[in-house]
């Protein structure tokens, strides 16, 4: 099921470019079943909220079925005449985002050919494919990451302001894994059953600012208004069975720059949340994203005498479009602050 926050934020699903407002139609179909009170009998089973409503797992779920399949039989009015079905174009995808409240957590350089890729141009750093894999087996590999603040998140087909502090902003397309349930000292065999489903973040990260510190530091790179784009919708782990073979795509301008896939990552989203949860309580609705594949444009520019050609970087007017298989599509405008 792909999961939405549409108009005012109300959940939907996503159904052939329709949205189908999940709350209504399941108290539509409660009512057609004779059940009293059915919108109070739909606002406890199949809730508005997009947070509440992964919080009742797989029941909402199987529920939320029951309601998108009395709509595909031609239901089209809630109990007090509610629209059920929205077309394409009559309604505003928001950003899947389950509550300001989630953490977003940030694996850093867990693809292979990113990684490869970026501390060659970085660094002059030549480590072959086999050296980093034998050095991942070894663990003898840095794990490091940050978060992002979920203030920062951005709808689908939004703006993002560029960032007065830099000259060099980066895309990186990322395949976030959603939790629905509480997870604290998890091990990494049993995190699969934590994952709700997944959704795209881009990354976008300002390049020139030191991230080893000063100061501003990490954390200013990595966060600032229209940062983590979000979207389009949660698409439930029903439908994406492996998560690790899935392709994943950005454009700018309509010019391909990343192309990758999910077969190249480091360290699973399982391994990630046995780390972070030793120390770190998850929630329901809280996200892990897992790195993004070679293509950025720190990856494609050579740091020569410590400085970069501005050539790939993001500008004003810019136009980001990431694509991650079975997931979908999510734009982004890059505009003068």
């Amino acid at each position: 099921m792909k999961l939405v926050k549409y108009n005012e934020g109300r959940l939907g699903a996503l159904v052939d470019e329709n949205v189908i407002d999940l709350n209504y139609a399941f108290a539509a179909y409660k009512k057609s079943k004779g059940v009293s009170n059915p919108q109070r009998k739909a606002d406890a089973k199949v809730p508005s909220c997009l947070l509440a409503f992964i919080k009742e797992g797989d029941a909402g779920l199987e529920k939320a079925q029951k309601a998108i399949d009395h709509v595909k039989a031609g239901a089209c009015c809630g109990p007090k005449g509610e629209k059920l079905a929205w077309n394409k174009g009559e309604y505003r995808l928001r950003a899947p985002l389950p509550s300001k409240g989630n953490k977003i957590a940030m694996a850093g350089a867990n693809f292979y050919d990113h990684s490869i890729d970026a501390y060659k141009m970085m660094r002059g750093d030549t480590t072959t494919l086999e050296e980093l894999k034998a050095k991942v087996e070894k663990n003898e590999y840095r794990t490091w990451g940050f978060w992002k603040q979920s203030g920062f998140v951005r709808d689908p087909d939004g703006e993002t302001p560029y960032p007065a502090k830099t000259k060099r902003m980066d895309y990186e397309v990322e395949l976030a894994a959603v939790l629905g349930k509480y997870a604290k000292d998890t091990k990494e065999e049993d995190g699969m059953t934590y994952i709700y489903g997944y959704t795209i973040v881009n990354d976008l990260s300002i390049r020139d600012m030191g991230f080893g510190g000063g100061p501003d530091g990490f954390f200013f790179a990595k966060n600032f208004d229209g940062s983590a784009p979000m979207g389009p919708c949660i698409v439930t782990k029903d439908e994406i069975p492996d998560p690790y073979v899935l392709g994943m795509k950005q454009w700018v301008n309509d010019e391909l720059r990343q192309d990758g896939s999910m077969s190249s990552i480091i360290r699973r989203y399982e391994w990630w949340l046995a780390w972070l949860s030793k120390d770190v309580a998850f929630y329901p609705g809280d996200m892990i994203c897992g790195g993004t594949c070679s293509g950025t444009a720190m990856d494609q520019t050579p740091r020569i005498d410590g400085k970069t050609d501005p050539k790939l970087f993001l500008k004003p007017g810019d136009q980001l479009k990431a694509w991650i298989e079975g997931v979908g599509y999510l734009k982004t405008k890059i505009v003068e602050k």
